[in-house]
């Protein structure tokens, strides 16, 4: 396998032949490597203070990614797509395309179902064009799978508690996986949206509109002050250093 050192598109890491020797000698005791972090810093630092084992029967849904083939070579194709002097120029591939060229073979891809199953998980989705399989299975299996041991720690900065591995995982595979998902719920998704209660009106918003919402009048007064929007171009325009025409 070829590794290249050229920078690659958006989340995909650099990594040089070097790193990736690294990560062959270090997995071929018991694993492939991943090419993400999946061990949070507060769990190995022992910050977050452990609790308590994950009960094995629990259940979790986990989505194993795969990575992109070609990293170096997709860079290549999309600055040439964009380029306008391109002969591909807006060229784009379809979704069956972009896998042949860039997305794992059918061989690697069959590879992690083949591993999913046999390491008991029961498959609930994914696709090769996805790059990715989405899978379900106990706390017990997960354990035996990736090598890792499940627990729940104390979160230092929040009052509540969260499961995490306490390592990085590894998996008995010829290559790296990018990532698996569903491993820890260290992070918890919440609202950006904050509901003000009823009847309040809070002291930065100041808008004419319903609910003191903003409008265009309100724009415009912040810049003109209150004057009519006829008046308020004249001034512009007696402002401005460009010629005005007589009228």
């Amino acid at each position: 396998m070829r590794f290249r050192t050229r920078s690659l598109i958006g989340p995909w890491r650099v990594v040089s032949s070097a790193a990736a020797l690294l990560l062959f000698m270090v997995g071929s005791a018991q694993g492939q490597s991943m090419m993400t972090r999946h061990a949070h810093l507060e769990v190995t630092s022992g910050q977050a203070k452990f609790v308590s084992r994950l009960p094995g029967t629990q259940i979790l849904r986990l989505d194993i990614v795969l990575p992109l083939r070609d990293r170096a070579g997709l860079e290549d194709f999309l600055q040439e797509v964009y380029d306008p002097t391109s002969p591909i120029y807006r060229h784009f591939l379809t979704v069956p395309e972009f896998t042949e060229r860039f997305g794992p073979t059918q061989e690697d891809y069959d590879a992690v179902v083949a591993f999913a199953k046999g390491s008991g998980f029961k498959m609930v989705g994914g696709s090769r064009d996805g790059m990715d399989v989405q899978v379900e299975g106990s706390v017990t299996v997960i354990e035996a799978a990736f090598n890792v041991a499940m627990g729940v720690y104390q979160r230092p900065t929040e009052n509540r508690t969260f499961y995490a591995p306490d390592r990085e995982p590894s998996v008995p595979l010829g290559f790296p996986l990018w990532h698996i998902s569903g491993l820890d719920d260290f992070s918890i998704p919440h609202p950006a949206l904050v509901h003000r209660p009823a009847g309040s009106t809070p002291a930065a918003t100041t808008g004419s509109g319903p609910s003191s919402s903003f409008l265009g009048s309100d724009m415009r007064a912040a810049y003109y002050g209150e004057p009519s929007l006829a008046r308020a171009s004249r001034s512009d325009c007696w402002n401005s250093t460009a010629p005005i025409s007589p009228t």
